[in-house]
C-alpha cells in the first residue's frame, strides 16, 4: 500500500477518533476552503469544550518535507470565527459527517459499556469478600492477566478500547495488513543524510529519501552470523540493510522508486465500493445496507510515482522525529483518557506469544515482555534483543531471575535449561479508595523449555507455590536456614512496605544474609568493576550464562540465615535468628525502575521491624 492509501487511512483514523467527542459543536472531518486553502478538523480536546481549548486542524494542501499533512492547533473560539467566512461544505457532506460520527459513537459506547461490565464483574467479587477475583470470561481473564502482570492498567484497558477501535476501523476501511507473525520486528524512526528516513509502523515501514514522500513497504528482520539484517521490498531492488550498534546502514548510491505529492482528492465514502439494487437501495462491499449519506471522509493529497537516486544509508534514531505509529497511538490513548506509558525503545523488538509444553510462556509487547506460567500467573519486565555478532538472544531483565532466550534459526526461543522458573504472579483482590487495584501473590512454577510461536497463552501448566508469609520460606538448607518450624534464634525482623498500592513489594522474596552481597562475591572469586553494583554485575553474568552465575547463587543459598516471601501488602516476618548483624537481599521494580535493599541490619533479641520505601533503597546501576 502506497502513501496515498496510507494517508487516506490515517485521515480516516483521526476522523474516527474525533467522532468520539460527545456534544461536539464543531463538525469533524468535513472540508472547508478558507482563502483558497482546504482545511478540516481532525480532533478536538474532549475534556475541555471551552472556546480556549484546542483542535487539531489538517492542511492537506501543505505537506511536510516527509509528505504528511501539516497541522496547526487552533482554539475552538478562533475556529468558530474562521469557519463561517470560508467556503462551506455541502449539506450532504455535513449530514454524511454527522451520520458517520453517530454511527461510530454508538459503536464506541457499546464497547466502553462492554469493557466496564467486564471490569465490574471481575472486581465485584473481590470487593465483597477481599479474596482474589476469578475471571469468568476469556476477555476478563486476558484483562486480569495484563493488569496483574504489572503493565499499566491504562495500557491494559486502553489496549482493550484500542482493540475495539481497530475493529471499528476494519468495518469501514479495507484490511491494511495480515495477521502479525510472532518474531522480531523493528520500532522507531531512523534518519540520515540525503533526507533518508525509515519510520517503522505496525504493518510495515514508511520509506523515503531525497524528494520522495513516505511510501509504505513490507519488511522482514532476519539474523545471519549473529547479526540482524532488514530486508525492505522496495523497487527496483529490495533494500538489504544491516542493523549494528543501534544504527541502520546500507549500500549506495542506489535508485529508489517512490511517490511524490501531485494533487488533491476531494472527500469520498468510507464504505469502499458501493452497490445499488434495482430499487435504488445502497449496500457496502460486504452486502450490508447503507442508510443515509455515503460521502463522509475528508479530502487528502494524491501522489504519483517518481524514481530518484539516493545516497548510501547511515541512519540513527538519535534526534529523529516522532513517528506516525507513536503519533497515532499517543493520540488514541489521550483521547481515551489513558496514560501513554513507557515509550517503545527504538531498534529490534519482538511481537507475539511464545509458549512451551510445560505451561511457561513469554508474551511480547512494545515496552515489555510478560513471563507467564499457566493461564493466569504473569509478570512484565523490560527486555532487549541482542544481535552483537557473538549471539542472538532476547534478554529479559527480571531482577531476581534474569532470563536469556536464544533466538534459533527456526524462530523458536531457547532458554538453554530445563530448570524450574518461578513466576511472581498476582491476583486482584479489589480496589482501594483511590481506585487503584490491590493484589495478593499468586506464585506459579513452570519448568523452562523450548518456546515456539503460539496463538494463545497456555491454558494449563505450572505448580502453585505457597503465597503466605508464614509458609513460603524455603527448606532450611540442612539446618543453616531458619524456618518457622525450626527457628535458629529469637531475633525476628518484620518488614512493612511504605509504598502505595499497587504494592511493588507484594509477593517479593525477602532474604536475610549473614554476609553482604559484595562479600559473598569476593568469597567465590567474582570481581565487580568499579562503578558497577554487585547485583548488576551478577545480572550480566547470568544473562551471559556464565558459570559464575550458578556459583554466586549457590553461595547466597549457603550464606542465607532466614527467608520469607512477602504477603499482598509487602509485609512479612523472618523466622528467628540469633541476635547480631545481618544483611538484606530484597529487590522490586517501582515506576519502571529496579530498587534494591542490601543494607546491614542490627537485630536484637525479640521483635525488630523496619519499613522499606524509596528513601532507604538504592537504584540498580
Amino acid at each position: 500500500m502506497g502513501l496515498s492509501s496510507r494517508l487516506g487511512c490515517t485521515a480516516s483514523l483521526f476522523l474516527l477518533v474525533a467522532t468520539f467527542c460527545a456534544a461536539q459543536e464543531l463538525v469533524i472531518g468535513v472540508t472547508y476552503v478558507c482563502n483558497g486553502e482546504h482545511i478540516y478538523i481532525e480532533a478536538c480536546n474532549i475534556r475541555d469544550t471551552s472556546d480556549a481549548s484546542l483542535c487539531m486542524v489538517a492542511h492537506p494542501d501543505h505537506l511536510t518535507p516527509t509528505g504528511l499533512n501539516s497541522y496547526t492547533n487552533v482554539s475552538r473560539g478562533d475556529l468558530k470565527k474562521l469557519l463561517p467566512t470560508c467556503q462551506q461544505p455541502t449539506a450532504q457532506q455535513l449530514a454524511a459527517a454527522k451520520a458517520f460520527q453517530k454511527k461510530q459513537q454508538d459503536l464506541y459506547n457499546a464497547n466502553v459499556q462492554k469493557a466496564n461490565e467486564q471490569m465490574k464483574a471481575y472486581t465485584e467479587q473481590a470487593n465483597s469478600n477481599g479474596q482474589p477475583a476469578k475471571p469468568k470470561t476469556p476477555e476478563e481473564r486476558a484483562l486480569a492477566r495484563c493488569i496483574t502482570s504489572g503493565r499499566l492498567p491504562a495500557s491494559c484497558t486502553g489496549n482493550s478500547l484500542l482493540g475495539a477501535f481497530t475493529d471499528m476501523v476494519s468495518r469501514v476501511l479495507p484490511p491494511a495488513k495480515s495477521e502479525a507473525v510472532a518474531g522480531p520486528v523493528m520500532a522507531g524512526v531512523f534518519q540520515g543524510a540525503g533526507n533518508w528516513k525509515l519510520d517503522f509502523i505496525d504493518d510495515g515501514v514508511l520509506v523515503n529519501c531525497s524528494v520522495l514522500s513516505p511510501d509504505q513497504h513490507h519488511y522482514m528482520v532476519d539474523f545471519k552470523n549473529n547479526h540482524a539484517t532488514i530486508t525492505v521490498d522496495t523497487k527496483p531492488r529490495p533494500l538489504v540493510l544491516a542493523f549494528r550498534d543501534g544504527s541502520i546502514v546500507g549500500p549506495g548510491p542506489l535508485q529508489l522508486d517512490g511517490v511524490i505529492a501531485s494533487g488533491y482528492q476531494e472527500g469520498g465514502s468510507s464504505y469502499g465500493q458501493i452497490y445499488k439494487d434495482s430499487s435504488g437501495n445502497l449496500y457496502d462491499h460486504a452486502g450490508n445496507p447503507i442508510h443515509g449519506p455515503v460521502n463522509n471522509l475528508p479530502g487528502h493529497a494524491t501522489f504519483s510515482g517518481k524514481t530518484v537516486t539516493c545516497p548510501a544509508l547511515n541512519l540513527s534514531s538519535k534526534g529523529a522525529s516522532v513517528g506516525v505509529q507513536t503519533m497515532q497511538t499517543d493520540l488514541l490513548k489521550t483521547m481515551f483518557g489513558g496514560e501513554k506509558g513507557p515509550p517503545t525503545p527504538p531498534g529490534i523488538r519482538m511481537q507475539g506469544i511464545f509458549a512451551a509444553p510445560t505451561g511457561f510462556s513469554v508474551q511480547f509487547f512494545p515496552e515489555s515482555a510478560v513471563l507467564g506460567c499457566g493461564p493466569d500467573a504473569a509478570r512484565a519486565y523490560p527486555y532487549t534483543v541482542v544481535a552483537d555478532g557473538s549471539k542472538v538472544a532476547v534478554s529479559i531483565a527480571a531482577p531476581d531471575h534474569s532470563l536469556s532466550l536464544a533466538i534459533k534459526p527456526d524462530g523458536s526461543l531457547d532458554p538453554g535449561a530445563a530448570t524450574p522458573y518461578q513466576v511472581h504472579g498476582r491476583a486482584v483482590t479489589g480496589q482501594n479508595n483511590d481506585g487503584d487495584f490491590t493484589f495478593a501473590p499468586m506464585e506459579q512454577t513452570c519448568n523452562l523449555a523450548l518456546l515456539t510461536p503460539s496463538k494463545t497463552i497456555p491454558s494449563t501448566g505450572g505448580t502453585a507455590a505457597a503465597t503466605t508469609a508464614g509458609s513460603s520460606a524455603p527448606s532450611n538448607g540442612g539446618g543453616t536456614l531458619s524456618t518457622p518450624a525450626n527457628p535458629l534464634g529469637n531475633a525476628t525482623l518484620t518488614i512493612a512496605s511504605g509504598f502505595p498500592a499497587p504494592n511493588p513489594l507484594a509477593g517479593r522474596p525477602y532474604i536475610l544474609l549473614r554476609s553482604s552481597y559484595a562479600q559473598i562475591l569476593a568469597r567465590v572469586g567474582v570481581s565487580v568493576p568499579q562503578g558497577v553494583s554487585p547485583y548488576k554485575q551478577v545480572g550480566m553474568l547470568c544473562a551471559q550464562r556464565s558459570p559464575d552465575c550458578a556459583k554466586v547463587n549457590d553461595a547466597v543459598k549457603a550464606d542465607a540465615a532466614s527467608a520469607v516471601r512477602a504477603d499482598g501488602n509487602g509485609g512479612g516476618t523472618f523466622p528467628g535468628v540469633p541476635p547480631g548483624t545481618y544483611y538484606l537481599m530484597i529487590s522490586a521494580i517501582y515506576n519502571g525502575h529496579p530498587l534494591l535493599w542490601g543494607q546491614a541490619v542490627q537485630l536484637k533479641a525479640g521483635s525488630n521491624s523496619m519499613t522499606l520505601n524509596q528513601s532507604n533503597a538504592v537504584p540498580l546501576n
